[in-house]
């Protein structure tokens, strides 16, 4: 994972750092960019994004953004007008628990219940319905989470800050689950906050070396040697083929099929909740947008391979990809993904 470091300039010279520091920040962004797009115009490409994305840290969350779910709408707006709407009330004058927003430890403990008893069910949905069935993934983690805030908080309060601040912090959380987390410390750098964690990638393919880090040795933050386990999980297209135009007609009718139901089941899902006028319309587009049949050119089957640092195959994704306009995007309608949750073997 690449660092980020954030530079200062000095006051006396602001009219001259002012314009190099914009003309960095526009070169950055101008990269930035332009390798999303490059990726965006690859399949091979575009497959070893997704793959990778779930596999290093398990997060078939943000892996969507490369999939047709995001085709059409932005992917946060898709969860919010598909999953969130029904829930969210936070412009109704909505009295919410009198602890709210005072920054106590009963507000702290309180968000602290949620996060955690969301956690395990977040693991449980990973299981049972997998991020391959978004739509069941989805509808049952914020039916559940409204429950537990009601429980926790006392109040019905429900607004999208909050259903998302509980859903990213799990996904970060079983981050952090599979790859370990690193010591922490105190602003003035002479204590230790929290030590490291083991992952269990760490746990699962770590070989143990020596490696620098960063520890409180007299009372000062120092880098010191230690030995702890290492891990390294690389993924490497090692077949994408595009389809004939017969074999891509084909396969377009089948996706059609595939995502039809969904698309169409946008009015049904608003009216058991009881949405009205532009609330029912926002979910029925939300579903409507999902299908892309009518604009997909090209397909092509991929398959990804993962190896850990001793370049033992440890998994394998066969998935397809299709292309509209220029761009490729992964079809989330044809996969199972289960293999990339390699922790959650045996």
């Amino acid at each position: 994972m690449a660092n980020k470091e954030k530079k200062g300039f000095n006051a006396s010279i602001y009219a001259v750092s002012t314009s190099i520091i914009l003309a960095v920040v526009l070169i950055i962004l101008t990269i930035f960019s332009v390798a999303t797009k490059y990726t965006a115009f690859s399949p091979e490409k575009i497959a070893q994004s997704y793959v990778d994305g779930i596999v290093q840290t398990g997060d078939g969350y943000n892996a969507y953004k490369t999939t047709l779910v995001s085709k059409n709408q932005k992917y946060g707006n898709f969860i919010i007008d598909a999953y969130m709407r029904p829930y969210v009330n936070d412009g109704e004058d909505v009295k919410q628990a009198d602890f709210v927003g005072t920054g106590s430890k009963a507000e702290q403990k309180a968000i602290d219940d949620v996060y955690n008893t969301m956690y395990s069910y977040y693991v449980s949905l990973l299981k049972t319905e997998t991020y391959d069935n978004y739509d069941a993934f989805f509808s049952k983690y914020f039916e559940r989470l409204v429950e537990v805030r009601k429980a926790v908080y006392g109040d019905d309060y429900m607004s999208t800050d909050f259903m998302f601040g509980a859903f990213e912090a799990n996904v970060q959380t079983y981050a952090d689950s599979l790859t370990g987390t690193k010591r922490t410390f105190s602003p003035d750098n002479k204590k230790v906050l929290s030590e490291e964690t083991i992952g269990a990638y760490q746990v699962i393919f770590g070989d143990m070396q020596k490696v620098e880090t960063e520890n409180i040795v007299d009372g000062k933050k120092q880098t010191v040697t230690e030995e702890q386990p290492v891990y390294k999980l690389t993924t490497e297209v090692k077949e994408c083929k595009e389809l004939s135009a017969e074999e891509t007609k084909a396969y377009v009718e089948e996706y059609s099929k595939r995502i039809k139901p969904i698309a169409e089941s946008g009015g049904a899902k608003a009216d058991k909740f009881g949405l009205k006028d532009d609330e029912k319309e926002s979910m029925v587009n939300a579903f409507k947008k999902l299908d892309c049949s009518e604009d997909i050119s090209s397909v092509a089957k991929a398959k990804v391979e993962v190896k850990n640092q001793r370049n033992e195959l440890v998994a394998t994704q066969e998935l397809y990809v299709v292309k509209i306009g220029r761009s490729w995007y992964v079809d989330n309608t044809n996969i199972n993904t289960s293999a990339l949750y390699i922790s959650q073997e045996g």
